[in-house]
Formats: structure tokens, sequence, C-alpha cells
């Protein structure tokens, strides 16, 4: 399971890089991927994925309580996302992509340390 996190991490972590670095090409990955229901599908299924290896890889790191509820966290918020619906997700997404650049920025600076602490918690 900490592969799993591991992979999860750099991948976040790089595309919080990404955000800091090319914002309008992080939002335009963000708004192709929300254009139809496979891209809701797959981030429920990522985030199933997601929750079940930290709550797996939790005994084994180094901070197991964190890993814990953070996997719960993202395990309960795949399971809700379906009852919010399509549309509501879509439109939340389009009003998080037409946020400045500098809101952007620094959400994608939190993914960028939430990335590292992932990798982190797991090496």
């Amino acid at each position: 399971m900490s592969v799993i996190v591991t992979l999860f991490g750099a991948a976040i972590g790089a595309l919080g890089i990404l955000g800091l670095i090319r914002p309008a090409t992080l939002i335009g990955f963000i708004s192709a991927a929300w254009q139809s229901r496979a891209g809701l599908y797959l981030a429920i299924i990522l985030r199933l994925v997601l929750g079940v290896a930290l709550i797996g890889a939790a005994s084994g790191s180094r901070f197991p309580d964190a890993l814990g509820i953070l996997g719960i966290i993202s395990i309960v918020a795949a399971l809700v996302a379906p009852s919010l619906g399509f549309e509501r997700l879509r439109a939340f997404v389009q009003w998080w992509i037409a946020r400045p650049l500098g809101f952007i920025r620094a959400w994608a600076l939190i993914a960028a340390v939430f990335g590292a602490f992932l990798v982190y918690a797991v090496s």
C-alpha cells in the first residue's frame, strides 16, 4: 500500500508544482477532466483507491493516525460525491477554475505540500 500512496503523493505533488509554475495548464487539465461523467467516475475511483491505500499504509507510516484519518475522509468524500450530482460538481469546478491565479497558485502550493507529505509519511 505504501507504493500506491507514494505514487499518489508524487502525482498530487507534481500537479501542485505544475499549478505553481503554469496555473493555466493546470486549469486546462482540470477543466478537461470534468467535461464528462467519466471524469467524475474516475475521481470517485481514485479517491476510493487513495483512501484504502492510506488506511492500509497507515500502520507502517510515520504518521499512522493522520493517514488513517485522511483515508477515512477520502473514502467518505468518494461515497458522498455521487449524491451531489454531476452538474453540481461541475459547477463547483467551473467556479474554482474561474478564481484569480493567486487563488489557484495557493491551492497548488497546498497540493504540492500535501503530495510531499504523503511521500514522506510512507517513506
